[in-house]
């Protein structure tokens, strides 16, 4: 079974801040890509309209971001190097709750899954 994920982040406000994101996500690093593939993401993609992100994540049945993400990061010193660059180019989204910096999003709808009971969804907490 497979997980679906979708999470939100807008950037920040400033010149070149969304074409400097966008070249790093053009080259991405080769060791973050295996880091989250070795812990379980199967597929991930960004959008981005204005200054908001909006990320959606396939991944195995056993991934748990709370578990997995700092696992991730732990894998290599060049995973810890992305994400602080990649948050110095992020803000919360204004939707998003103390604490968050990716803010989860709800599911609310699927044409897949006929019953919305099926797991493998998050929605928002």
């Amino acid at each position: 079974m497979t997980k679906h994920y979708a999470q939100t982040i807008c950037l920040r406000d400033g010149a070149g801040v969304v074409d400097e994101y966008k070249a790093y996500h053009a080259e991405a690093w080769p060791e973050v890509c295996d880091a989250l593939s070795a812990v379980g993401v199967e597929e991930m993609r960004i959008w981005l309209v204005g200054r908001r992100l909006f990320m959606a994540m396939s991944t195995s049945d056993a991934f748990d971001p709370e578990v997995d993400f700092p696992r991730h990061m732990a894998m290599s010193p060049r995973c810890v190097e992305w994400g602080a660059r990649m948050r110095a180019f992020q803000t919360p989204a204004p939707e998003a709750k103390e604490g968050d910096w990716w803010t989860y999003m709800e599911c609310v709808f699927d044409l897949g899954a006929r019953d919305r009971s099926k797991p493998g969804y998050r929605n928002s907490d």
